[in-house]
């Protein structure tokens, strides 16, 4: 591939991500939560109980990332820490009932949202978009 194909992809990538974000942060919900934010609760969702050092190695981000997010959360209501009982060195996280709904929300407003932007794509096109997304995560998996 020439570097002008290669260029093209990239500045199409970047063009489609920045479109998504500004659409998807549109809503006032979806304001106060980065994507890292939400990827947090969902690993806490899926765990119920984690640690900082767990939540920055699935995440693949920094400890310190991690906790400054985390912290912002707890102060939010969305998060609560809990030291362990048995080693008070170790703090658990859990994701509190308000984090669960508020994250509830933003998901049925991202699935509306993009419900809205394919609502006038033919199957085929559909399809189309589909078969690039697979062929792009198939080749970056590849050279990972």
């Amino acid at each position: 591939m020439n570097n002008d194909k290669v260029y093209e992809v990239v500045e199409e990538i970047h063009s489609i991500s920045k479109l998504i974000n500004r659409r998807l942060s549109s809503n006032t919900k979806s304001k106060k939560f980065t994507v890292t934010a939400l990827m947090i609760m969902n690993q806490l969702r899926l765990g119920k109980v984690r640690t900082l050092t767990e939540i920055s190695e699935t995440l693949d981000i920094p400890n310190s990332t991690a906790s400054v997010i985390v912290d912002r959360l707890v102060n939010l209501g969305i998060l609560r820490k809990e030291r362990d009982e048995e080693d008070r060195r170790k703090v658990f996280i859990y994701i509190e009932d308000k984090g669960l709904e508020q994250e509830e929300q933003i998901i049925n407003y991202h699935m509306d949202c993009f419900r809205n932007l394919f609502k006038n794509a033919s199957n085929e096109e559909i399809d189309a978009v589909l078969k690039g997304l697979k062929i792009l995560e198939k080749l970056i998996t590849e050279n990972l």
